[in-house]
């Protein structure tokens, strides 16, 4: 996985439960001949009338590009084709049933016409940015013959400052807290009225521990989990989570920035 792909992928786990999210895929394969829907045989799709893939090769055809499609070619076997692979598919859930989002996923915006790995001076480039531009156009189309959106992401069009902050709280989110439900409750109003007055998490988890016994370490899981899931409203676009800095409310909604990646139709 990518550098860009990892940071959508942190968006998508912090963001995506919002949305109902019950299964992630990556690096599916696009089928290149006529395959049933992604959610076939899906228990939350029972009873749904779900449209089948025509396959890339069939949409390629149509749009005038199948000589850019990929074949596999030895000298043991004829000419064959194979699939281009995608970068993730979401399998969300609303009011109206499930749904998935298609996520094609560059370091740039201009990666999707023109890629930068495997560029030589020897390469054509006109050639290049035309396959480019098809195969990605190709890949929009079979998913959307399906009802199914795809959202072009550009790695550089992410904030780092929030990928750095979902960096740093997924990394305690599975860890296990000593403290009880009352304890972690205690803390985190503690927390709260430590940022309503300006104090850092470091200065409220020391109090706590002087006072109530509360070790720094498990105290540091509940409140990075709490942050994780959004009990703990903390400013995470535009400030980092020092945790010896004072803290910041929570000024800029993330679902505010990035919901539209997860939304059933056009952006």
């Amino acid at each position: 996985m990518s550098e860009p792909e990892r940071m959508v992928l942190l968006i998508d786990l912090y963001l995506g439960p919002q949305f109902g999210l019950f299964e992630l895929q990556e690096q599916r394969m696009l089928p290149f001949n006529p395959a049933q829907h992604p959610l076939f045989g899906h228990p939350m799709a029972r009873g749904m009338v779900l449209p089948e893939f025509r396959g890339t090769l069939a949409v390629a055809e149509e749009l005038d590009c199948a000589r850019f499609h990929p074949r596999f070619v030895s000298e043991e076997f004829d000419e064959e084709p194979t699939c281009w692979v995608g970068d993730i598919l979401l399998f969300l859930r609303d009011g109206h049933g499930p749904y998935i989002v298609d996520q094609d996923i560059k370091d740039t915006s201009s990666s999707f016409e023109l890629p930068t790995i495997g560029v030589t001076l020897r390469t054509d480039l006109s050639r290049l940015m035309t396959k480019e531009r098809a195969r990605h156009k190709v890949q929009e189309v079979l998913y959307r013959d399906v009802g199914i959106p795809t959202r072009r992401i550009a790695g550089d069009e992410v904030n780092p400052i929030l990928i750095g902050n979902l960096y740093q709280l997924h990394a305690w989110s599975r860890r296990k807290a000593s403290l009880n439900a009352s304890q972690q409750e205690h803390l985190l109003d503690s927390l709260r009225e430590g940022m309503d007055k300006g104090a850092s998490a470091w200065e409220v988890l020391k109090l706590l521990e002087l006072s109530h016994g509360y070790p720094t370490y498990h105290s540091k899981i509940v409140m990075y989990q709490a942050i994780w899931i959004q009990r703990l409203r903390l400013e995470l676009l535009s400030a980092r989570l020092w945790i010896d800095e004072p803290m910041v409310p929570e000024v800029r909604r993330v679902v505010d920035e990035y919901g539209h990646w997860f939304s059933r139709g056009e952006k």
